[in-house]
């Protein structure tokens, strides 16, 4: 296994002349709906900029004006998946307008309807449904345009941040695909979340989803009100829903806090989505079909080179099934119909033989939806290290 070492040692050596640390950007976004500038934050794993060849699932978190939520969830990933997946991360801040004496509780909540809560909040509620316009029209775009993103999204949200993400489940289902809501406030308006998620049409949704539900010792000597509430949901969800298309997992911290609860929580939502949700998302491809023309530059002008991935047309990761044409002596090219994402890999016709190739240590993964044209280059196989 002389090679694999090599292979490993090559694609370290590649990250040193490449991205050398994960990347956080801060991005001024100057929204129209919110009428306010506000800041997100996006982490791009190491590398990134290098594996030019790949697109990424993106997770958005919430409350980042606290920035260990959006840190802690960065650097779990690796860890989480012995450094076998990377992601993405945006984090989305709600911090407190000193000038417009306005707070994170007014884009975490809706208009309020009963007189106790809005004795408990106050002014600082009412503009949930703006601030998810703000998160669907602002900051998913931008995130869309200007980063190789996978259609698959996850939410993380705390507290309120929680009780948002599950308010936004409700009003739009399908606009994330996981949900992970850590210790949120089902009872504020008289139980108004606990009520909607015990009585909504799980029939509106559209793709398969995921929503990761949690509490910590809340309800038991404080917040006496989030028990009753939250013991309605959970008896709904393991008792009385069933739902092809739903996924639901309640985990209960009642050894911690409510600020301390987001660690092992996350920890564990995340554990369960790479164990059970993330390699069916990644076989999902689109129905409509797009010609596509793949070419390839190859090292040796002898080398016959076969593409093989994850649908039909390419074989459906045969290494030896769909063979390259040869064009020159160094140039490969092949014309298929492909659907989106298609994921694929090289090979002289054996999975021994597979290449390496520039811009990707994994599977190469393009959108043919957005342009018909790829060209790409091998640098060597994994059976050639040796000579």
């Amino acid at each position: 296994m002389k090679w694999k070492f090599i292979i490993l040692l090559a694609l370290f050596c590649n990250q040193i002349f490449a991205q050398q640390i994960a990347r956080v950007e801060n991005v001024k976004i100057k929204s129209e709906i919110l009428n306010q500038e506000r800041e997100i934050l996006v982490y791009t794993p190491v590398d990134y900029d290098w594996r030019t060849n790949e697109y990424f699932k993106v997770i958005y978190v919430l409350d980042c004006q606290n920035r260990e939520f959006f840190d802690y969830t960065s650097s779990i990933i690796s860890f989480l998946t012995n450094g076998s997946s990377a992601f993405i991360i945006v984090g989305i801040s709600s911090p407190y307008n000193e000038a417009l004496d306005y707070s994170r509780n007014n884009d975490f909540l809706p208009v309020l309807q009963t007189e106790s809560s809005k004795r408990i909040f106050g002014k600082y509620s009412g503009n949930a449904d703006n601030f998810m316009g703000y998160i669907e029209k602002e900051v998913m775009p931008y995130i869309r345009e200007n980063y190789r993103i996978l259609d698959q999204k996850i939410i993380i949200g705390h507290s309120l941040g929680a009780s948002f993400i599950l308010y936004s489940f409700l009003e739009k289902p399908n606009l994330f695909r996981n949900y992970i809501a850590i210790s949120p406030n089902l009872a504020y308006d008289e139980n108004y979340l606990s009520e909607r998620l015990s009585k909504f049409d799980y029939s509106k949704i559209k793709y398969p989803t995921f929503i990761y539900l949690s509490n910590a010792d809340e309800g038991i000597n404080y917040w006496k009100e989030w028990k009753f509430a939250r013991e309605h949901v959970y008896s709904f969800f393991r008792d009385s829903l069933r739902q092809e298309n739903f996924l639901i997992k309640i985990d209960e911290f009642t050894n911690n806090s409510h600020w301390n609860t987001f660690p092992p929580a996350l920890n564990n939502a995340l554990e369960f989505y790479f164990k059970n949700i993330q390699e069916k998302e990644e076989d999902e491809i689109s129905e409509q079909e797009y010609e596509t023309t793949i070419r390839l530059k190859v090292p040796n002008k002898e080398d016959t080179v076969y593409i093989s991935g994850n649908q039909t047309s390419l074989g459906n990761w045969n290494a030896n099934a769909v063979k390259m044409n040869r064009i020159s002596d160094y140039e490969r090219e092949i014309i298929l119909k492909l659907k989106s994402p298609a994921k694929f890999k090289f090979t002289r016709g054996s999975w021994e033989s597979e290449a390496e190739v520039q811009g990707t240590y994994s599977n190469i993964i393009i959108k043919p939806e957005l342009k018909n044209a790829f060209t790409f280059k091998i640098e060597n196989y994994a059976d050639r290290y040796d000579e």
